[in-house]
């Protein structure tokens, strides 16, 4: 069973669907175009497809991808107004590693906690 905790309301699947797995796709190339931009930035480069990706409209795809992994039990304002921000885009990213390499056993509760690093 996965779970995930917003606003003091806890939701549940207990596998996930193959609707998820089809439907990650526009989610996942958001994701890395994320992720190769911000590489880029870290390098002082700016990718010529920079300007046609929007942070917003990336994060409207992944989150409307993280409703349909739970069902649609929750709606993408659901998500917006009430996931932490400092896990809301690595769990998406682990959502959709998990489900793109059938390993979604690993999957168990979100939002997932940080890392604690030691003193």
């Amino acid at each position: 069973m996965i779970t995930c905790t917003l606003n003091g309301k806890k939701y549940a699947v207990d596998f996930i669907t193959g609707r998820a797995l089809r439907e990650m796709e526009p989610a996942a190339k958001m994701y890395s175009r994320i992720v190769a931009l911000s590489s880029a930035a870290l390098k002082g480069e700016t990718p010529e497809d920079a300007k046609e990706l929007s942070i917003g409209e990336a994060m409207d795809v992944m989150i409307r991808w993280f409703c349909i992994l739970f069902g649609n039990q929750f709606t993408p304002d659901d998500v917006l107004d009430h996931y932490p921000v400092d896990r809301l885009m690595h769990d998406i990213a682990l959502a959709l590693m998990a489900v793109q390499t059938q390993t979604t056993g690993i999957l168990d509760e979100f939002p997932t906690k940080a890392a604690k690093t030691e003193a």
